[in-house]
């Protein structure tokens, strides 16, 4: 979803395009709006469709990225 590089360059109110969860139904894809951001973590508000989904964090430990939902 995000490669190392990507995420070092994340800021606050960045958003992101994640996969379509729901293919049998839409090609759509998750967004993804940065609500937090330090040096090994970000927060971020999931939504789909203008639903939100709730908020995913992306942890940088031991040079890869680890998602939790």
């Amino acid at each position: 979803m995000l490669s190392i590089e990507e995420f070092k360059d994340l800021e606050v109110g960045d958003q992101i395009e994640g996969p379509a969860l729901f293919k049998v139904l839409t090609d759509e894809p998750v967004v993804m709006l940065t609500a937090l951001k330090t040096k090994t973590r970000a927060e971020f508000v999931a939504s789909f469709d203008g639903v939100t989904l709730g908020r995913w964090v992306c942890i940088l430990s031991n040079g890869e990225l680890q998602w939790q939902t």
